[in-house]
């Protein structure tokens, strides 16, 4: 059963067709330019709906490692993000406090820094959210991995240059739509993935 995350996203980016492809396709290719202005908006907002969705994943993940330090369990994901962000001082003598909630809290403050900080979802920004916290992302489908690549530089594509420049340039509005359903169907796998990790944890 697909989580509560993948239902947002899914349900997010239905949302984004309707509102931003409510036009049918054209054969021939010649759309207007509000059609293609409109289908460069829906690759962008849908960029943002798959990043928002990693970033949830993470932001579990780092939520149940410090709810798991606070009850003094050790957990996957706690244990993978301390031993990934090393934050522990030399020690000459004997600490005068709890040494240990610092270096934690260090550890967990760096991976919600990672978090806030990301702007993408290329398999950088994918690799920089979920492998910190112990999620083995060698498991993750190669084809995935790509796609989210390949749809991170079509969104900078719109986000980085000029209407002109978009206009200027020739697309099907509804290859956009064939690539969203693309990831849409491989993060379903990868969401299965994603809640056996948190089971196990």
């Amino acid at each position: 059963m697909p989580s509560a995350l993948y239902d947002n996203l899914s349900q997010g980016l239905t949302r984004l067709e309707r509102a931003f492809l409510n036009f049918s396709p054209r054969p021939s290719g010649n759309y207007t330019e509000r059609q293609l202005t409109m289908a460069a908006a829906y690759t962008v907002f849908c960029h943002a709906e798959i990043e928002s969705y990693l970033e949830g994943w993470a932001s579990t993940f780092v939520d149940l490692a410090d709810t798991s330090w606070k009850s003094r369990r050790a957990t996957q994901p706690l244990v993978h993000i301390c031993t990934f962000h090393e934050g522990r001082a030399a020690l000459t003598s004997v600490p005068k406090k709890d040494v240990w909630n610092e270096v934690v809290g260090k550890a967990l403050a760096k991976q919600r820094g990672v978090i806030s900080r990301n702007h993408g979802i290329k398999e950088t920004n994918f690799c920089e959210l979920l492998s910190p916290v112990g999620f083995n992302t060698t498991n993750v489908d190669s084809v995935l991995l790509a796609d989210l690549t390949a749809f991170g530089t079509l969104r900078g594509d719109h986000a980085h240059n000029s209407h002109r420049a978009l206009i200027g340039t020739t697309f099907d509005p509804f290859d956009r739509r064939k690539k969203v359903l693309g990831l849409s169907a491989l993060l379903l796998v990868l969401d299965s993935q994603l809640e056996a990790y948190l089971a196990a944890a």
